[in-house]
């Protein structure tokens, strides 16, 4: 294999630690409570704005659409504010974790340079944002059924959630390694 294609394979897809903090991650009853949760909420809002509407006379092809429409611009800012809330709570351990059993000779021992420490680390506790959206996913296709909600418009949402999330990941790790130090 050429150097620069498994280094590159190092960064993220094949990288030791992403895969160490995925399979480990999936296991914690914490991150499965956390995303119960998260679906819980977007599920309640969702039926409490349709509720609402419902009783303002939408029985129209007109008024469900608008109905859709507005219940996915407030569940998708819902999202949006719920991905910025949890993104910390997934990514506080990201350096705590390797410092607190004093793994950090065992992993500087490693042929894995600095950027693939911190992108291992990162993208490994991204995933599980990751797959908070794309378990919120069939909600937003759901909504599509009253019209008013492009598949163009759902994908924009989604690439502010990821982008929001991979912002905050960003600002959350290097906040985690000047308060352990």
């Amino acid at each position: 294999m050429p150097v620069f294609l498994n280094w590159f394979l190092r960064l993220i897809p094949t990288n030791p630690i992403c895969i160490r903090i995925v399979a480990g991650g999936g296991r914690r009853w914490r991150d499965m409570l956390i995303r119960a949760l998260y679906l819980g909420i977007m599920i309640a809002l969702m039926l409490i704005v349709l509720i609402g509407n419902l009783g303002s006379g939408y029985f129209s092809m007109r008024g469900l659409a608008s109905s859709g429409a507005s219940i996915f611009q407030m569940t998708s800012y819902v999202q949006v504010i719920l991905i910025c809330l949890l993104t910390p709570i997934f990514m506080a351990g990201a350096i705590v974790q390797e410092s607190n059993p004093r793994t950090w000779d065992i992993l500087l021992s490693t042929p894995l340079n600095s950027a693939q420490i911190v992108l291992g680390n990162i993208f490994g506790r991204l995933f599980f944002i990751v797959t908070l959206l794309l378990a919120s996913l069939p909600l937003f296709i759901f909504l599509q059924m009253f019209g008013g909600v492009p598949d163009q418009t759902i994908i924009e949402s989604y690439a502010v959630a990821i982008c929001s999330a991979l912002l905050v990941a960003s600002i959350a790790v290097p906040l985690s390694v000047t308060r352990t130090i």
